[in-house]
């Protein structure tokens, strides 16, 4: 193996042109020219479109107790118009606001989207699930929740937001990894992660 070789994201030599925006709205949509630099060889600029999206939360909630976690279903319109299936099963998350530290809003979109206050909170990983047009990076969490007094529907009014939540055994949940029952890449990720450290958490 080459020893230059970094095993890892790493940084890259760009040079980037100032954003052309072509929309503002609850999300932002820019254009950019870069070019690369390879060793001492400079690429052809590239067009490149970028939707902010920004640092975003995650939260996998688990109910040690019962051994249960306890997941939410909202709608999505693009998995809507992608699959017929915009009844979407997730994990609790949101967008991390201005000023705010990434945990506070983990705890502050646990609340609003299952209704359930996080006992404890720990960051499993973080991830770009689309870095090829969105800067969205995520932090996700495993909470511990007592899911004894979990709400039929959740969600923040204001945001016009309607979640419901549920429960059901660690294992059913598992198994929604199986022939693609979900398809949100925070919870199949976040599952995944589950399996592998299952052991180890005591679950």
């Amino acid at each position: 193996m080459n020893k230059d070789v970094v095993l890892g994201d790493a940084t890259a030599e760009v040079s980037i042109s100032p954003p052309d925006i072509r929309a503002r709205g609850f999300v932002g949509y820019e254009t950019y020219q870069i070019t690369l630099t390879l060793g001492d060889v400079a690429s052809s600029p590239m067009t490149r479109d970028l939707v902010r999206i920004g640092e975003v939360v995650g939260v996998l909630c688990v109910d040690r107790a019962r051994g249960l976690l306890v997941l939410i279903r909202q709608f999505r319109l693009s998995a809507h118009f992608a699959t017929g299936r915009g009844d979407m099963i997730e994990l609790a998350a949101g967008r991390v606001e201005a000023g705010e530290e990434p945990e506070v809003a983990a705890r502050r979109e646990c609340l609003e989207e299952t209704g359930l206050a996080p006992k404890t909170m720990m960051r499993m990983f973080d991830v770009m699930p689309a870095p090829g047009v969105l800067d969205e990076h995520a932090t996700l969490y495993l909470a511990d929740v007592d899911s004894r007094n979990l709400p039929e529907r959740a969600g923040l009014a204001g945001e016009t937001e309607v979640t419901h939540p549920f429960a059901l055994p660690i294992d059913a949940a598992l198994d929604l990894l199986e022939g693609g029952r979900c398809m949100n890449g925070y919870l199949i990720t976040a599952l995944q992660w589950l399996a592998l450290n299952r052991i180890r958490l005591g679950l």
